[in-house]
């Protein structure tokens, strides 16, 4: 996984890595960090500088990794979330190496396929006005796309992975 880092290092991989999907400032960021250390997935080891404050540099715990597998390995809810989380997710599986992103997809389209069908169900049932229609209409269309561009998602790792090889 990722080696040990202090958290001005962890935020610019952060901002490095993940901008264009996911925004935190600084402050959010470092917070962020103590909450992940105080349920035990972070601990620190404060390093001494010469001539500056030392810094404290975060290592990943067994219990953290654990946490991350979790979390990488489970579909998006709700699915507004997909444009952020699932990307995150997608980037770690491709940067660190994991196997299971295409699984992550498959679970990621069933769980969209699903809302789908609810929503579809809910339209049908539920036209009596035209916000309603139109309302509808529009959740649908963009759960469609969710499932159109997962499915290019897939053909996309598939492609990375055979490049890897």
């Amino acid at each position: 996984m990722v080696e040990p880092k202090h958290g001005y290092g962890l935020f610019q991989d952060f901002e490095e890595e993940l901008s264009l999907v996911w925004r935190a400032g600084r402050s959010k960021f470092y917070a962020e960090l103590a909450s992940l250390e105080e349920l035990g997935y972070l601990n620190q080891v404060v390093e001494p500088q010469e001539a500056r404050p030392p810094r404290k540099v975060y290592h990943l715990t067994e219990k953290g990794r654990g946490a991350f597998m979790t979390w990488l390995h489970a579909p998006v809810t709700p699915l507004r979330q997909i444009r952020i989380e699932l990307l995150a997710k997608l980037h770690f599986f491709d940067s660190l190496d994991i196997a299971g992103a295409q699984n992550l997809i498959d679970a990621q389209i069933r769980l969209c396929t699903a809302s789908l069908e609810k929503l579809q169900s809910k339209k049908s049932d539920n036209v009596a006005s035209l916000l309603d229609t139109l309302a509808y209409e529009f959740r649908i269309g963009q759960v469609e796309a969710m499932i159109a561009w997962l499915e290019r998602c897939k053909e996309h790792i598939h492609t990375r992975q055979q490049e890897k090889a």
